[in-house]
C-alpha cells in the first residue's frame, strides 16, 4: 500500500507499507522534488528504504512518521476491504 502527500506544487512525500499479519510496516520514505512545475518527474532528495538499505540516505528514526499518517494509512488499507455474503463470493 502506498500514500502520497503533496506538500507544495514542488515537493510530495510518499510512504510505502506492508501489511503483515494484522500490522502494517512502513517499508519505503521518500521525499520528491522537482525543478519548476514545467518538470514533470520527480526525484529524490531523502529515502528510507528497509530493503535497499544501500539506497537509504536517512535512518529509520528520521522518517516524519506521525500519529496522523499512522490513522491515514488505516484508513486507506480499510478502504480497500470490502464486506460480502458467501453468495457473492466467486462473482
Amino acid at each position: 500500500m502506498r500514500i502520497e502527500k503533496e506538500i507544495n506544487e514542488l515537493e510530495k512525500e510518499v510512504w510505502s507499507f506492508t501489511l503483515i499479519g494484522s500490522t502494517l510496516y512502513l517499508n519505503e520514505y521518500r521525499l520528491l522534488i522537482r525543478e519548476s512545475t514545467r518538470h514533470r518527474k520527480y526525484r529524490s532528495i531523502k529515502v528510507y528504504d528497509r530493503l535497499m538499505k544501500r539506497n537509504s540516505t536517512i535512518e529509520e528514526h528520521e522518517v516524519p512518521f506521525t500519529n496522523q499518517l499512522k490513522q491515514d494509512a488505516l484508513e486507506a488499507y480499510f478502504k480497500t476491504i470490502e464486506c460480502a455474503l458467501w453468495s457473492e463470493r466467486n462473482k
